[in-house]
Parts: structure tokens; sequence; C-alpha cells
């Protein structure tokens, strides 16, 4: 990312002057945890294990797990992802180059 002068790069200045945290203009995804029953992904991409007690989302930089209990996808639509159920863990592992 191109950066001026002062050392700001681009997206930090629209983080900034939009008020917004830096991590939702990231590249890395955004990862939302409410509560212990409730994770939403972006950025995501495919869906690489789907069961009860674990599901694992492909992202940009790495895989992200979800353990638990009783977990379901409850939503997948243009790189987002909703799954509730009893979450246990949120775990994020990086990926061989």
């Amino acid at each position: 990312m191109a950066k001026r002068e002062g050392g700001e790069n681009v997206r930090d200045r629209i983080s900034r002057r939009l008020d917004l945290l830096p991590d939702l203009l990231g590249k890395e995804g955004l990862v939302e945890i409410r509560g212990r029953g409730s994770v939403t992904v972006r950025g995501g991409g495919k869906i690489l294990l789907y069961t009860p007690e674990e599901i694992r989302i492909s992202m940009p930089r790495c895989v992200l797990s979800i353990s638990g209990e009783e977990l379901v996808c409850t939503s997948y639509f243009q790189g987002a992802v909703g799954v509730d159920g009893r979450i246990g863990g949120v775990f994020f592992e990086e990926v061989g180059e």
C-alpha cells in the first residue's frame, strides 16, 4: 500500500476520516464474535470442513477454525459466513506458502 510523505497509507487515512476500525478495510477479513453463540466471518471463502463440532473456513492468509457444539452455518452469502451454536473456540491457523 502506497504511503504518503507523512508515513500514513491510504487505508489508514480512509479509516481515520470515516471513523472506521482499520480491520474493516483490511485484506485479511473480519471476524465478529457475539457472546458464545454466534460468529460472523466477512472476507472468507470456501467452507473447508462442516461438522456439528467444527467449521473451517478459508481466509485470504489463513484458515479460520470454529469449534464447539451444535454448530450450524446460518448464512453463506457474498463472502460472509454466519455460524451459530455453542462456540468453544475460534482459531487462526497459518497456511504454508
